[in-house]
């Protein structure tokens, strides 16, 4: 069973603030270490998805909304994509971007 749209767009937005937080913040350290925060290698963008799914589902826990979701048919995997699908859709939109502009 898939979730309503506005409880998916919901949490998708949550997850794309996320990310976005995470990009910014590993993208500060990488700039200053001297290296160059568009062209990350893909361990780093891979580290900087699993950091805004991780700090997803960490403020799904916070906010105890756990067993909201399980009561409204939302399934842990559902929960993990919610976070995920911003968190890459973003990583392509950065990689396209540092192509073109490479």
């Amino acid at each position: 069973m898939l979730p309503t749209p506005p409880l998916a767009l919901r949490y998708i937005a949550r997850g794309a603030s996320l990310w976005l937080v995470a990009r910014v913040l590993g993208s500060v350290a990488v700039a200053l270490a001297g290296g160059d925060p568009l062209h990350l290698p893909f361990g780093a963008t891979l580290l900087i998805i699993a950091a805004s799914v991780m700090l997803g589902v960490a403020d799904t826990r916070r906010r105890h909304e756990r067993a909201l979701l399980e009561n409204l048919a939302v399934s842990t995997g559902m929960r993990v994509a919610f976070f995920a699908i911003p968190a890459v859709a973003g990583e392509i939109s950065i990689g396209v971007v540092a192509g073109v502009l490479a």
